[in-house]
Formats: structure tokens, C-alpha cells, sequence
């Protein structure tokens, strides 16, 4: 389907056209990474209860792609209220696509016609704090940029990645960590379901969502995931451990400037630990995410007994990290605390129409995976 003149489907047989514009375009810094999607750009999204519309431009004349970007479309909770919500993603333009001036001229005319299409008003994306390239294009609207969605900024969040180091035993906790089995099923979806009718954009576990990722997500699984349980037996936080390295990877592409000696005294440390040693340019790092992550009340005592017995029970699978979303001023941050981490600040926006009315919007954590982002 053709949107905005020039903006059009992306079709399954560009497939390997779009991997090449992702491959081209690395997240640039000290650490520069490149996102791996191969074998299959889409199967990120078809893996998800979502409506899909990922966009391109007409190859030019070297048979290249100068734009992609994706729109996905759910059933979730916005005010109490469950409605049509969105998240924007995977946005990339090559050298030749900016000089034609994609993003300022078109972006606004798809925005409009596909969330007129789906019936869907509101939006989340998130933008790496350091890409003041795109905050400038799409954020810091300038005159010819005017008709350009809004972008309202909602939260600050840190992409925390939590090294496996060293060996560690979990410390002493008064909730009781074990992973789930198909008997716990009904009780993770009441339990996720009543934590996300609260957030905004938060997913509709009562439609089968968890179902949906034992089903779909590769190498999501029940003995991954993992239940917090009080002294009572309350269930009170759930997790899940998800290795995504079957349809999204990250690849070093370099180290520099200070990245160069951390690197240095991190991989003397593993060596001498035997712990995995940082990827070197060409690599990627094998990590995984925690998923579906609810824990009541926000309990930071209760957090930090789940990664803990997530740490010693992956520590010898040769991993190098596991990532969790953790947001600006979040009670949470104390459980990482004893932990050694590093993170990577990113802005997450609330996006629509020009002029369009903003909804009161709570502060608490949003249904925003970051494992999907």
C-alpha cells in the first residue's frame, strides 16, 4: 500500500535490502553497535499481537532503500481506558534520504493517514539521549518542520545492563524466588493484568498476551520465568528472561576513546575471573533481556531477590549482561545498586497529532518492552 506519495509497505522480498540500510547506519559513540536483525527483519514484528505497518521509499537508482521506519499498532490501557495505542520504531534514513529531506517533508502525511487507518491517536518511541540527530529532526521542530507530529517528552529511562562478572550467591531476602510452572499460568495473567490496567499504554494480559509470547517470542518459556512470592505466599513480582538473539542482535562495530582501556581492564578482570570476555569489533554480545517485568508496589527488596537468583542461575551460561529498563527517579534503581552495571540513557516520547489534546498520564512505569523497542 502507497502512503504519503513516496512512502509506501515495505514488501517481504526487500527483506535483505533493509537488513543492508540497518547494517549501514550504527548507534555511533565510544561503543559504536549496529543492530543485527538477519535472517529476517520482520520477524521481530510478527512475533508480537500487533498490527504492523513498516514503510519504505522506492529504491534508488543502485537499488538501495534511503527509508524505513515502522508503526505498531496494539489493543492497551490509557487512562483506565483500553484503546488503540501505538509505539514508532526502527526509524533509519541513509545519507542520500536526508538529503532529500524524508522525515520533514513526508513523515507527518503517513503519521496522519495510518493513525486515521487504525483508529489510533496516541504513541510511544523512545530516542537515544545521545542522538542528537534525530532529537533535532523529529523533536526540535524548526519552520519547515512545523507540520511534524508532536513529540512530548514523557520519561527519562537507562537501558541497564547488569555484567555477569563475577560468581554471586543471592542474599538473604524474605520472598521466596522460583520459576513458574503451567500451573501458575492463571495467577501471572491476573497478577500482570491488574498491574497494567494502571499504566498508560500498558499491554491487555487479560487477551492473552503472556499466551501469546510462550507461543510466538522464540526461546520465551515458563522456566525462564520467574515469581516472587511473600511470606503469605502472595504472589508479588514476575519476570521473565528472554534471549533475543533469534531475531535482534547487537554487533561491536568499534571501541573508542575511553571505551578502548575499559575494554582493556574489563577483559583482564574476566580473564582473571573466567567470566566472558567483551566482544571484539565484528562480534556480538550475547545477552538477554527481562521481560513482562511486574513487581508490586514498585519493592525494590523484591526486585533485587528476582535478579538475584536470575544472576546465579544464568552466571555460567556465558553471558555478558542482561538488560532491564530502569527509569529516572524509579524505586527500583536501589536493587541494582550492589550490582556491577552500566547504562545507556534514552528519552521516551508520547507522540501524536499536531494540536492534539495530551491525556493526563500517570508516572508509573508504562507497558513499554524494551526488549521490542
Amino acid at each position: 500500500m502507497r502512503y504519503a506519495g513516496e512512502l509506501r509497505s515495505a514488501l517481504p522480498e526487500e527483506n535483505d535490502q533493509i537488513l543492508d540500510l540497518f547494517g549501514a547506519i550504527p548507534m555511533d559513540g565510544d561503543l559504536v553497535l549496529v543492530t543485527r536483525r538477519d535472517p529476517n527483519f520482520f520477524a521481530l514484528y510478527e512475533m508480537q499481537n500487533a498490527i504492523t505497518e513498516c514503510l519504505v521509499t522506492e529504491p534508488d537508482s543502485d537499488k538501495k532503500l534511503q527509508f524505513v521506519s515502522t508503526f505498531l499498532i496494539r489493543d492497551g490501557w490509557l487512562q483506565g481506558k483500553k484503546q488503540r495505542v501505538g509505539y514508532l520504531g526502527d526509524l533509519r534514513t541513509s545519507f542520500s534520504g536526508r538529503r532529500r529531506a524524508i522525515v520533514s517533508r513526508l513523515y507527518h502525511q503517513v503519521f496522519e493517514e495510518i493513525s486515521a487507518k487504525h483508529q489510533c491517536s496516541f504513541y510511544l518511541t523512545s530516542i537515544l539521549e545521545s542522538n542528537k540527530a534525530a532529537i533535532q529532526a523529529l523533536v526540535e521542530r524548526k519552520n519547515p518542520r512545523r507540520q511534524q507530529p508532536d513529540y512530548h517528552f514523557f520519561r527519562r529511562f537507562f537501558a541497564t545492563s547488569i555484567h555477569f562478572l563475577r560468581q554471586r550467591k543471592p542474599r538473604p531476602s524474605s520472598y521466596l524466588v522460583r520459576t513458574a510452572e503451567e500451573s501458575d499460568l492463571e495467577k501471572i495473567n491476573i497478577f500482570l493484568d491488574q498491574d497494567h490496567r494502571q499504566r498508560p499504554f500498558g499491554y491487555c494480559f487479560d487477551q492473552g498476551e503472556f499466551e501469546n509470547r510462550l507461543k510466538w517470542w522464540p526461546g520465551f518459556s515458563l522456566k525462564n520465568t520467574y515469581l516472587a512470592y511473600d511470606r503469605r505466599g502472595q504472589l508479588v513480582g514476575c519476570t521473565s528472561a528472554w534471549d533475543p538473539s533469534e531475531v535482534k542482535r547487537y554487533q561491536v562495530n568499534a571501541y573508542r576513546g575511553p571505551m578502548i582501556w575499559t575494554k582493556r581492564s574489563y577483559n583482564f578482570l574476566a580473564m582473571l575471573l573466567r567470566s566472558p570476555k567483551l566482544p571484539a569489533p565484528g562480534e556480538v554480545f550475547r545477552y538477554f533481556y527481562l521481560c513482562n517485568t511486574s513487581i508490586l508496589e514498585e519493592n525494590p527488596e523484591i526486585f533485587r531477590a528476582l535478579l538475584d537468583q536470575i544472576y546465579e542461575d544464568f552466571y555460567l551460561q556465558k553471558y555478558h549482561f542482561f538488560t532491564i529498563c530502569i527509569y529516572d527517579q524509579d524505586p527500583l534503581q536501589y536493587a541494582v545498586e550492589d550490582f556491577f552495571s552500566r547504562t545507556l540513557p534514552f528519552h521516551l516520547y508520547l507522540v501524536t497529532q499536531k494540536g492534539t489534546e495530551i491525556p493526563q498520564i500517570s508516572f508509573s512505569h508504562p507497558g513499554f518492552e524494551i526488549a521490542l523497542a
